[in-house]
């Protein structure tokens, strides 16, 4: 590693695995794209290629730093990475869409201030 280049933390893994899972998604979606096509070789298909090959060079880029690092940092940086992918799928809790629904505290606080609803 270069000695300008910051140390890697578990949160810097976790962002390099999910910039390595995204850049997966991309290449299946596009795979997906052109096997379900009637024309697999046509100029939109190669457009379409060109412009995943960027799309997917940060990926890409993100492997090989992986692919150096210590396997305990590795697996701490997969925890945290697992960690938010779980929180991302679970959405906002049951209070939280409430609270953005009903207006949140500040909602309440005006009713209670009104004396609509007691204190």
């Amino acid at each position: 590693m270069d000695p300008k280049t910051p140390p890697v933390t578990v949160d810097l893994v976790a962002d390099l695995l999910a910039t390595v899972a995204a850049a997966n998604g991309l290449i299946a979606a596009e795979a997906d794209r052109i096997s379900n096509s009637r024309a697999v070789v046509s100029l939109a298909t190669l457009e379409r290629l060109a412009t995943l090959t960027a799309e997917l060079r940060p990926g890409a880029e993100a492997r090989a730093v992986l692919a150096e690092l210590d396997p305990d940092l590795l697996l701490a940086g997969t925890s945290v990475w697992l960690a938010r992918r779980r929180s991302a799928a679970a959405g906002p809790s049951a209070a939280a869409r409430a609270a953005t629904r009903w207006g949140g505290p500040s909602w309440l606080e005006d009713r209670v201030g009104e004396g609509e609803v007691g204190a």
